[in-house]
């Protein structure tokens, strides 16, 4: 996987070898960046359930002006390091849970990435769509800056995302078993 655009274009991303784990392929990647092109330059982004970096990495290359990332496991923050040696100190590698994080975090982001792993099973569906209407709208609300965006990385089994407070749909778009939500805070 390679850097996409901007002041890193064609930079390597590495990537880990987990089945827990699932890069991003460069067309959903490129999808969400042309829909937020406008909006990544100076801005302060949170890249959640981080992994390998690839949209955080995505944000600073194309001049995003600090990107916190958040990911819970070793291995990922391993590569995540490695990933991000060549970067000026616009960044945080923070070693947490997300559910943890937003608890405590007392900063605001203009972007919000949420990419979690998922699976296919219908619990972990179920729980996952849970999972995402309590940070949308308890936790999210109080990071997320005015007009701020969240883009969702999810299965395309979930459920419809219903009743959102204080968001509106950016884009929404499937590729393959991604379903890719931009929304815009109200």
């Amino acid at each position: 996987m390679r850097v996409l655009a901007g002041r890193y274009k064609s930079k390597l991303i590495r990537t880990i070898n987990d089945p827990l784990t699932r890069p991003m392929m460069s067309k959903v990647r490129e999808s969400i960046f042309n829909s937020l092109q406008f909006n990544i330059e100076n801005k302060d982004i949170l890249d959640l359930y981080a992994g390998s970096g690839s949209l955080g990495i995505e944000s600073l290359s194309r001049g995003a002006n600090f990107v916190t990332f958040i990911e819970n496991s070793d291995d990922c923050i391993t590569i995540l390091k490695q990933n991000l040696k060549e970067f000026e100190n616009n960044y945080k590698i923070t070693k947490s849970s997300v559910d943890k994080f937003l608890q405590t975090s007392l900063s605001t982001y203009d972007i919000v990435f949420y990419d979690p792993p998922f699976k296919i099973e219908t619990d972990v569906v179920k729980n996952e769509v849970m999972k995402i209407y309590n940070i949308l709208n308890f936790k999210a609300q109080y990071i997320l800056n005015n007009d701020g965006f969240v883009v969702i990385h999810r299965h395309t089994a979930s459920k419809e995302l219903d009743a959102l407070k204080n968001y509106k749909i950016h884009k929404e778009k499937n590729y393959g078993q991604s379903n890719i939500l931009i929304l815009r805070k109200l």
